[in-house]
């Protein structure tokens, strides 16, 4: 089987590219990740030391106009650590994406040298 060098090349970008973005996300939400829990620490103290309802459970409950800026900002924290594996998952397939966008020149070669062996059959 043969495979242009260009699709060889093609892969390689897409996949370097691919694994450096992944990298770069990874790294941002990790880190995002640090920040959000040691502010929503932060938060939660606050809240008690005000002697508001500061649980997430019960937090959700409540009309968003009801809640204090405090309230609101625990709310808006929980959500965004809870998903944060969603985001690693998200970063995963964006990765998976660039491979198999590179792997597409690769499978065209790979078409057209089996079309060429089974006309050489007839």
């Amino acid at each position: 089987m043969v495979i242009k060098p260009s699709s060889k090349q093609f892969f390689w970008l897409f996949l370097i590219v691919g694994v450096f973005l992944a990298i770069f996300l990874w790294v941002n939400d990790f880190f995002s990740h640090q920040i959000f829990v040691e502010e929503l620490g932060r938060q939660i103290g606050l809240c008690s030391e005000s002697s508001k309802q500061c649980e997430y459970e019960r937090l959700l409950e409540y009309p968003l106009e009801k809640l204090n800026a405090n309230q609101a900002k625990i709310v808006e924290l929980s959500f965004l650590i809870e998903g944060y594996f969603g985001y690693m998952i998200k970063t995963l397939k964006i990765l998976v994406i660039f491979i198999l966008i590179g792997c597409l020149p690769a499978l065209r070669d790979f078409y057209f040298e089996i079309r060429s062996h089974l006309k050489l059959k007839r």
